[in-house]
Formats: C-alpha cells, sequence, structure tokens
C-alpha cells in the first residue's frame, strides 16, 4: 500500500512540474564581462538542484573517506569482542566439561580482548578455578591477584572462590579469611554459611559446627540428612574429647535422642568407653541399645563379645539376666549368642554356654563360634570335642583364606 501511494506521489510531481514549465516562459540572463549568455529559467533550475545534489553527493564521499579509518578500527575492535565473547562461552562450557587446561586456555583469550568488568570477572574466576583443579597454584594466585583491581561489586564472587579454593587445600584459617571478607560484603549469604561449616568440621569445632548446621536448618538451606550428618560428625568430634567415664555420662545426656540411639555414634562411644576402661558402663550402653532395638544390630553383639572377659562378676550377671529379652527380640541373632555365650564361659557356667555356642553354630557356622565351644571343652576336659571343634574352625578358616 506504502508503495502505491508513493508511485501516486511521484506522478504527481511530475504533471505538476510538467505543467508548471509549460506556464513558465522566462530565461535568465548570466553576465560574465565580456560573456553574455541567455537560458532558460526552467533550465537554470534544473542545474541549481543538480549543482547541489552534487555538491551534497561530494560532500558525503569525502566524509565517508575520512572516517574510514575509524571504521575499520572499530570493525576489527567489533570482530576481536565477538571472538573474545565466544571464548568466553567456550572456556564456561569447558570448565563444566571438565576439561580444565581448555578452559583456562579460552578463558585467558576472551581477557585479552574483552572490557566489560562483568565479563573479565567471569573469565577469570573461570581462569583462577581451572588453574586450581589442574594443580597451577601459582597461575590461580596471578588470575586472584587480577580479581582484586575489579569493582567492589564483584568482590563478593572471588572471596567465594577464594574460599573454596582454600577450603580445597585444606587451608582452614585462609578459607575462614576469605568468608569473613566475603561475609562482609553479603552478611545473609548462606553458601558462605554453608563453606563455614565445613571449615570449622575441618578445624575441629564441633560446638561451631552444631550452631551453624541449626541456622541453615532453619533457612531451609541445608537437607535434614545433611543436617543429621553433620550433628553425628560434630557429636563424634565432641566424643574424642571427653576424658572420663562421667563426662561421657553428662554428654549422652546433653546429645538429643534421636542422636544417641545412631548405631555409629554409640559404637564409638563404646569404644572409647573401652579405651578408658570403663567396661561395666560401656556394657551398660550396650545393654540399653540392645533392649531397645528390635532391628540387626551385629556390632552392638560383637561387641558385647568382646567385652566379656574384662566385665566385673556382678555385670556379667546381671546381663545374663537379660539375655531371654534380648533373645525374644532377636531369636536368630548368632552374634548375640557368641556374645552370651562368652559372657557364660568367663563366669564358668559351662552348661549354658555350650548351650547358647551350639545355637550359635548352629545357626550360622562361624569360626568364632567353633573356637569358642573348643575352648569350652578343652576348659572342661572333653579333649576329644575340643579337637573336633579346632579342626572346624581350621577347615573355616581355610576356606576363606582361599
Amino acid at each position: 500500500m506504502k508503495f502505491a501511494l508513493w508511485i501516486t506521489g511521484l506522478f504527481a510531481l511530475a504533471v505538476l512540474v510538467g505543467l508548471a514549465s509549460t506556464l513558465n516562459n522566462g530565461y535568465a540572463i548570466l553576465f560574465l564581462p565580456p560573456y553574455r549568455m541567455e537560458v532558460s529559467f526552467n533550465l537554470l533550475i534544473v542545474l541549481v538542484v543538480a549543482l547541489i545534489v552534487a555538491a551534497h553527493l561530494t560532500l558525503r564521499v569525502i566524509a565517508v573517506a575520512a572516517n574510514l579509518p575509524r571504521e575499520v578500527r572499530r570493525f576489527q575492535r567489533q570482530k576481536k569482542l565477538k571472538a573474545a565473547r565466544h571464548a568466553l562461552r567456550e572456556a564456561g562450557i569447558a570448565f563444566f566439561e571438565g576439561r580444565f587446561q581448555k578452559a583456562e586456555r579460552e578463558a585467558g583469550k576472551a581477557l585479552a580482548d574483552e572490557y566489560a568488568p562483568e565479563n573479565r570477572a567471569l573469565a577469570l574466576l573461570i581462569a583462577a578455578r581451572s588453574a586450581g583443579a589442574a594443580g597451577a597454584d601459582d597461575k590461580r594466585e596471578g588470575y586472584l591477584n587480577q580479581l582484586d583491581a575489579m569493582p567492589e561489586r564483584l568482590q563478593l564472587a572471588r572471596h567465594m572462590l577464594d574460599a573454596e579454593l582454600k577450603l580445597e587445600a585444606k587451608d582452614a584459617q585462609g578459607a575462614l579469611a576469605a568468608i569473613e571478607r566475603a561475609r562482609a560484603l553479603s552478611p545473609n549469604l548462606t553458601n558462605a554459611l554453608r563453606l563455614e561449616l565445613k571449615v570449622r568440621l575441618l578445624q575441629k569445632q564441633p560446638e561451631a559446627v552444631l550452631t551453624l548446621t541449626e541456622k541453615l536448618l532453619k533457612a531451609d538451606a541445608l537437607e535434614p540428612g545433611q543436617a543429621r550428618r553433620y550433628r553425628l560428625a560434630a557429636y563424634q568430634q565432641q566424643l574424642s574429647g571427653l576424658l572420663s567415664a562421667k563426662e561421657v555420662r553428662d554428654w549422652l545426656r546433653r546429645i538429643p535422642e534421636q542422636e544417641r540411639a545412631n548405631p555409629a555414634l554409640l559404637s564409638q562411644a563404646i569404644q572409647h568407653l573401652i579405651g578408658l576402661e570403663e567396661y561395666d558402663y560401656a556394657a551398660t550402653l550396650l545393654a540399653d541399645a540392645l533392649a531397645s532395638d528390635d532391628g540387626d544390630s551385629p556390632e552392638l553383639a560383637r561387641e558385647l563379645g568382646q567385652l566379656a572377659e574384662h566385665l566385673s562378676v556382678d555385670k556379667r550377671l546381671e546381663m545374663l539376666k537379660e539375655a531371654d529379652r534380648w533373645l525374644k527380640l532377636r531369636p536368630r541373632d548368632h552374634w548375640l549368642l557368641l556374645a552370651l555365650g562368652r559372657l557364660a564361659m568367663a563366669q564358668q557356667l559351662w552348661g549354658k554356654a555350650q548351650n547358647y555356642l551350639e545355637a550359635s553354630a548352629s545357626i550360622e557356622a562361624t569360626l568364632c563360634a567353633h573356637a569358642e565351644l573348643a575352648r569350652l571343652f578343652e576348659a572342661t576336659g572333653k579333649e576329644e570335642q575340643a579337637q573336633q571343634h579346632y579342626q572346624k574352625s581350621l577347615e573355616l578358616a581355610l576356606q576363606r583364606g582361599c
């Protein structure tokens, strides 16, 4: 539609010009002594218009020619900038592919011609992270130093990267200093809290680990399963610093019941008490766990068997009284039967010990069960039966060894 209007307008203009030229019969005299020239007025108008157009075109050509070097420089700069940003994209892709040497190389290309601070900072971050992953620590520090010259609004990313790299290098103090610098710029940054949590765990500061875990859990920045693992690690670190049975008892009262019942933590607490030669208290913890846990707990039963010879007489008798209740919960637990057999043997209750040990061997023939039966028959003067069980123990040992 627009094209048709333009054509109609041009034709109308041509008609008007034609009509005007027929109505205008005048002429112009050009006088330049000693010359005199008469020309049609219409021709003069055409010549003036043509002169104006020619002058305009000449000036445009001169301007374009004068501006040509600057346009060439701009074109080259745009070409280099396009190549730099393509290299930055390639660096990012290579980094996430795990091709760190290529990522660093492409990031270096991007730095050569990039002028935008954000893109330069991104290239330096990729280069520093890639150099660190490739083990080039000197180059990594060089890239980080270049980041120091970036605007303040880009320093948060620099400090967070520095903290991650220091943490990977097990430099807890350096990582903590970088985290503090990051938190000065963004106090509520949850990722900084996550990094600090890992640093505090590395520094063996269990109280700080527990505080940070709860803070992150309330902020929905940590999954419940992760929070429980961090708590468990903190409690294990606390336990390793306890020096007496009283301290262990007080510590167990302080921690939540759910964590106190964790088999891994309970096993470590028992081993710690054994190291302190608090055998009876370790057995008490085992008894409570066996009485309250209706699932399989072979590690607890094994530890009970290993404690048998170290317990006091009263504690052994107390444990044997609880045997029937435990066996109702786990009637086919051969490790529990083995532990009870060892308790009875330590108390020289030979008949009861034989029943427990034979029941354990009948459920699953283990080297330990046959070895204990051999010891029992040897202690009661039944050498032939003792030799039979020694032979079975040897056969089991050879089977496992081969």
